[in-house]
């Protein structure tokens, strides 16, 4: 005898189950949301009968997710942002040029691209609150809309179906020193063969660049001294040591002024980072974030003519 398939959840509860677990309390979701705490306690067991399971338990540092509760989160926080964008989506083909978006960048997208993209993107959407992140997050998050997009190196790992990743930019490596460094000589990476080096860390694409070149070259691997993960920290650092720090050239030129500190005109070329923008394959973003994805692409494009044309000259 067939039997009728259960209800599906309330959508508005796995709202109210994302906020509760990002707030850490029930107070202080009901506080986020404007409602009472009684009304959201109630909306919570209503969603555990329909489900059958406990989705939070209270522990030493508050209430806390269940098994069940970890489970929905991904999805409760994807429903989340959809409604959220969806009234987004109605207000900006309206004219409204309000919202919210979050995006994450690395060190590439921030310094290169970002200056180019921001005053034009600022000036046709002056409503819109952007929360700008860096590419540390899992690429699970892009399911949840946190962020909505990065512009950041292509993942080592072969990406599933269910991401897009649209190609920018092929950055190139720059071998950077302090003025007076004793290699400042050096021309060719065999001659960097016993040097020690400063990398943004042992997994960065910068890092996996230099060592193809050192293999390529047939002179083993770089000798890695220390990792720093943030860009400050890694020029700071070069400038007041002798080891030999590697970055994407775009960055370097950026900031070289600044920093004082000079490329190696090296023989070999050392490929860096492919830059991309990674959404989630099924996303469907707001005017808004179509429009800045799409800034961020006219940039690189400008920034690859650019380089071009100093090539040529």
């Amino acid at each position: 005898m067939a039997t009728d398939d259960p209800l599906p959840p309330d959508p508005a509860a796995l709202v109210l189950l994302a906020e509760i677990a990002d707030a850490g309390s029930v107070t202080e979701a009901a506080r986020r949301l404007g409602v009472s705490q009684p009304a959201v306690s109630k909306q919570l067991r209503r969603l555990e009968q329909a489900l059958g399971v406990t989705l939070f338990e209270r522990g030493l540092r508050g209430i806390q997710p269940t098994e069940y509760g970890h489970a929905l989160l991904p999805r409760a926080r994807a429903i989340r942002t959809q409604a959220r964008q969806a009234g987004e989506e109605v207000q900006q083909r309206r004219g409204l040029r309000e919202g919210k978006l979050e995006i994450a960048l690395s060190h590439f997208a921030t310094i290169a691209l970002l200056p180019r993209v921001m005053p034009a993107f600022r000036e046709r959407w002056p409503g819109v609150q952007l929360s700008i992140v860096p590419p540390t997050f899992q690429l699970g998050g892009l399911r949840e809309g946190r962020p909505d997009f990065a512009v950041m190196s292509m993942p080592a790992e072969r990406l599933g179906a269910e991401y897009s990743a649209r190609p920018l930019y092929a950055t190139t490596v720059a071998v950077v020193l302090r003025p007076g460094h004793p290699l400042a000589g050096a021309k060719s990476l065999a001659e960097l063969r016993e040097a020690q080096w400063l990398l943004p860390s042992l997994e960065s694409s910068v890092t996996r660049g230099l060592v193809r070149a050192f293999r390529q070259a047939r002179i083993g691997t770089p000798q890695c001294a220390m990792t720093c993960q943030t860009l400050t920290g890694l020029e700071t650092i070069a400038t007041h040591t002798d080891l030999v720090a590697a970055m994407p050239l775009e960055v370097h030129e950026a900031r070289a002024s600044s920093t004082g500190l000079k490329r190696l005109p090296l023989a070999e070329p050392i490929e860096g980072p492919r830059v991309a923008i990674l959404r989630w394959a099924d996303a469907k973003p707001t005017p808004a974030s179509a429009d800045l994805e799409e800034a961020f692409v006219q940039a690189a494009h400008q920034m690859a003519r650019a380089g071009t044309s100093r090539r040529r000259a």
